[in-house]
């Protein structure tokens, strides 16, 4: 048997598959964790939190009231202060 795993090459290191490409953000309100979100790690702000207040959970824990703040913390945190 030439097949076996002592006949294998050993792999070698590729850093390309390191590289993160989105990130997974703890959605808060009123400093309450409430659910998990994932986004591209390029988006800006903005557009983190238009969708972050489109998305249906946020929805329903507003409530209907609009935000009084909303605070992202690059690659940690999003909070909604209602």
């Amino acid at each position: 048997h030439n097949d076996g795993v002592t006949y294998q090459d050993f792999p070698t290191f590729d850093a390309s598959h390191l590289v993160e490409s989105s990130h997974t953000y703890p959605v808060s309100f009123n400093g309450k964790m409430r659910f998990k979100v994932e986004y591209a790690l390029d988006m800006d702000r903005a557009e983190i939190e238009k969708q972050i207040l489109a998305h249906e959970k946020s929805i329903h824990y507003l409530e209907g009231k609009a935000p009084k703040k909303v605070i992202i913390v690059p690659k940690k945190i999003i909070n909604i202060v209602v």
